[in-house]
């Protein structure tokens, strides 16, 4: 008796819930219903419970043809009515197991591709989404994840990955704000501008053929999750306006237009419900008004969040049947396989709804080709030799050089004469690695801002420390990482990798001395010299450290090696990870000759780590003997990251003031901004004479800035967020009323860079601008056309950007809203 009461109540809450879900949501609905003038004529004419058939007169998908679809989708339904509830439920998991007896394999539905393959082996690694979206080209980005997604697939051919992403088309526009944790994984703060770059990425990744897709991409994080340090237990309080305006276009674009096979609900609530179990979020505004027919997968684990840090329900088994019930088909983590029998049992969630969502789910593995022959598929047979292959490599530069921006060139300081510079001081803490940032694979081509500029000049790279994440190739395991001391180190290190590095020096070198910490029981590091076998140099030992990255310097003698050498170096110990490295060095430091042209390198300080007067007076006087100085200073994920939300705009630790040490050093100073997200450089912009940034332009960054920095490419990016001078301009973090002054469309303040702002190398002047109408009547058209002539001196890209306002409105309207861009490339002297 009692087991069929606590069943009746479980019954009840649900049903409480759901009418709590609904008529929290149609106050939003309705709101927005009324604003006409927010929404497009489909969305107008759209009505709750009816899909408007006009979404589905297209091809599904990018490219999937509708009776194909309606195949796989059959296909799938067949296959699930062969299993059993207990089988069926073991599936909505993203570690789905095999089912023999039917011939269904078993399969990891988590893949991540935010800008490269990020498991399975060494990738290309191409600009992190932020860097790509300063870019303001479409086309480039389509090249971008039509090189990914080749690459998935020659790796799914050879290493068994699978092909259903949880990336690219991070659109949640957490960029409203710079303080954001995950702001590099988005490409801009606008909705057109990230609709259009994100839904290029997707049709990257899943191709134009009218019967299989290439792989499966993910648009995510669905909705309104723009705070990290809190998302799985902050609510988004959100008005009408700002819902339908704003935080749901880049998602309607994403579904309607670019057909996105995956959506991802996202940890927090919207308005008091959970994402991941509101009903009006995942069906009635995500199926039957925008028409997707794809899966809803949630973030890990958001199905078991409704519970465990909601508090949303009283059960495990209640947030099961609540997601399942308002549309989510896929649970990232186990709640789903733990919880929905109970479920079922007790009568919370019916098993058309399991098959309904099991369906979903597996028409994208028939429309992937899994269960057909190889030779049906023209996927099948992208070659494994496009994985870091010379034409993707040169596509990542590219990538690369079109993300850097432009921001300050006093007196033409910049480009920089290759053959009067003989002498130049590289300096900072980004400066002698490529940072990659985020869910970032690990390519072998991995070129530093210092290498870049060195290998441009065709001159020696005087380094006193060798970073370890500047390795020329590796074995499999090792990876770069962000270290606990603001520096990059190499880790993952288990018995028997290798890393090799560049040839160096060692004549009249005596000891060799490398930063280090352990895990488990430490290990050892063999120096081998010119091959990985070759004549063993020394061996340092790496005592174990008591903890996870708890770091020592430690040192050993050489006996008379002379000459230059490259180092191997091979790691040896017990099981597990042994340790990690940060960069070895020579002793004795030598001193660069200023008879020949040289690179000179020094880190200065670390990205967060207090003053160290030893480094400081090195970079001071690396900067005081050089022709130029160049500075790398920016965020990491020390500072900013997945589940960290950043506290101020500024340079983190004391990378300002080395800044303005070496300044005064030397006045030709250089700063290059790399980093994962705009920094409030007002100080530097109002005194340095020359400003760039590539933010994390990925491995390829290095050659790109050189590019740029001699002038061998006219930088043409455009800024694709507001970079302001500080947190007093922002509204408070967790207000999502866009028209409290957030992005340019509603900050009426002066920033420190203007959104869609960027200098070059020539001029542009605009001419003969033209409008088919002076005014825009409700669903009319008007047509603008202008010349656009580059009389400078270099050829360059100009971003066209067309924006409207409203000159008379009852109700408050952006200052200026983006209709429409255009990269365009103009030759000099012409139109």
């Amino acid at each position: 008796m009692s087991k069929q009461k606590n069943t009746s109540r479980s019954k009840k809450s649900l049903v409480a819930l759901r009418e709590v879900n609904r008529r929290r949501f149609m106050g939003l609905g309705a709101g927005a219903l009324a604003a006409a003038a927010a929404m497009t004529l489909a969305e107008q004419n759209a009505t709750a419970g009816k899909i408007d058939i006009r979404h589905f007169s297209q091809p599904y998908f990018g490219g999937i043809s509708e009776a194909n679809y309606g195949t796989a989708r059959q296909r799938a339904a067949a296959l699930v009515a062969k299993m059993t509830l207990a089988e069926k439920i073991s599936q909505l998991g993203n570690s789905a197991p095999a089912i023999k007896r039917i011939g269904l394999p078993s399969y990891q539905y988590w893949t991540e591709c935010l800008h490269g393959v990020l498991t399975g082996g060494p990738v290309t690694s191409f600009p992190q989404p932020l860097a790509m979206g300063n870019s303001w080209n479409p086309e480039l980005i389509h090249k971008v994840y039509d090189a990914v997604s080749d690459e998935a697939r020659a790796m799914n051919r050879s290493r068994g990955l699978h092909l259903t992403m949880y990336s690219p088309a991070t659109v949640n526009m957490g960029t409203r704000d710079p303080r954001w944790g995950r702001i590099e994984e988005n490409f801009s703060e606008d909705p057109l501008l990230v609709g259009e770059l994100a839904g290029h990425a997707i049709r990257g990744m899943q191709g134009t053929d009218k019967k299989y897709l290439k792989t499966i991409a993910c648009a995510k994080h669905y909705i309104c999750n723009d705070t990290d340090s809190d998302r799985e237990t902050t609510s988004a309080t959100v008005d009408p306006r700002s819902f339908w305006e704003y935080y749901t276009r880049g998602f309607h674009a994403l579904v309607t237009k670019y057909h996105s096979f995956t959506v991802m609900s996202s940890y927090n609530e919207v308005n008091g419900v959970p994402t991941t179990g509101s009903r009006y979020l995942l069906t009635d505004i995500l199926r039957k008004r925008w028409g997707f027919r794809g899966y809803v997968t949630s973030d890990c684990d958001a199905v078991g969040d409704i519970y465990r840090t909601h508090h949303f329900v009283q059960t495990w088994h209640e947030a099961a049947a609540l997601a399942l019930n308002a549309g989510c088909d896929l649970n990232c983590g186990g709640t789903l396989q733990r919880h929905t029998m109970k479920a079922y049992q007790d009568g919370l969630v019916k098993q058309d709804v399991i098959d309904e969502s099991l369906t979903n789910i597996l028409t994208g593995r028939f429309l992937l080709g899994e269960f057909d022959p190889p030779t049906d598929n023209p996927y099948s047979n992208i070659p494994v030799s496009c994985i870091e292959s010379t034409a993707h490599q040169a596509l990542a530069r590219e990538a690369a050089r079109q993300s850097i921006v432009l921001l300050k060139n006093q007196d033409n300081l910049l480009p920089l004469n290759k053959k009067a510079v003989r002498h130049i001081a590289v300096i900072g803490p980004m400066a002698a690695q490529a940072h990659l940032g985020g869910y970032s694979g690990g390519p072998h081509h991995r070129i530093s801002p210092a290498a870049g500029i060195a290998a441009a000049l065709g001159v020696n790279l005087h380094y006193n420390h060798i970073p370890a994440t500047q390795f020329t190739e590796k074995s499999k395991s090792p990876q770069p990482q962000a270290s606990s001391e603001g520096f990059g180190d190499l880790g993952y290190i288990t018995n028997g990798d290798w890393a090799a590095y560049a040839a160096i020096d060692f004549t009249n070198k005596t000891q060799l001395t490398a930063r280090v910490s352990s895990q488990n029981a430490g290990g050892k590091i063999e120096v081998h010299l010119d091959q990985i076998n070759g004549p063993l140099a020394c061996t340092l030992n790496v005592p174990h450290t008591g903890g996870w990255q708890k770091w020592q310097t430690v040192t050993v003698a050489l006996d008379g090696i002379t000459g230059m050498h490259k180092l191997y170096l091979k790691f040896v110990g017990g099981g597990g990870d042994l340790l990690n490295i940060e960069w070895l060095a020579l002793l004795p430091l030598s001193a660069p000759s200023h008879n020949t042209s040289v690179v000179v390198v020094e880190s200065g300080c670390s990205v967060t780590g207090p003053k160290d007067d030893k480094a400081f007076a090195a970079a001071v006087a690396a900067a005081k003997a050089a022709d130029v100085a160049i500075v790398f200073a920016g965020a990491n994920q020390q500072t900013d990251r997945e589940g960290r939300d950043r506290q101020h705009l500024r340079f983190p630790g004391v990378q300002h003031e080395l800044i303005k040490a070496v300044y005064e050093a030397n006045p030709r100073t250089i700063l290059v901004i790399t980093s994962n997200c705009p920094i409030a450089a007002t100080w530097e912009q109002d005194n340095l004479p020359a400003i760039l940034t590539g933010l994390f332009a990925g491995e390829q960054q290095g050659n790109a800035i050189a590019d740029v920095l001699f002038g061998d490419y006219n930088p043409g990016g455009k800024l694709a967020t507001t970079w302001f001078t500080g947190i007093e301009q922002l509204p408070h973090f967790h207000d999502y009323d866009i028209r409290k002054g957030r992005t340019y469309m509603y900050f009426k303040g002066k920033p420190l860079y203007p959104f869609g702002y960027g200098l070059n190398y020539t001029q542009f002047a605009y001419k003969s601008s033209k409008a088919s109408g002076s005014s825009l009547a409700t669903g009319s058209t008007v047509h603008v056309t202008v010349t656009i002539a580059n009389p400078g001196p270099k050829d360059g890209d100009e971003i066209v950007q067309l924006y409207v306002r409203f000159l008379k409105s009852k109700i408050v309207r952006p200052i200026k809203q983006l209709v429409d861009f255009k990269r365009l490339h103009i030759k000099s002297g012409m139109s």
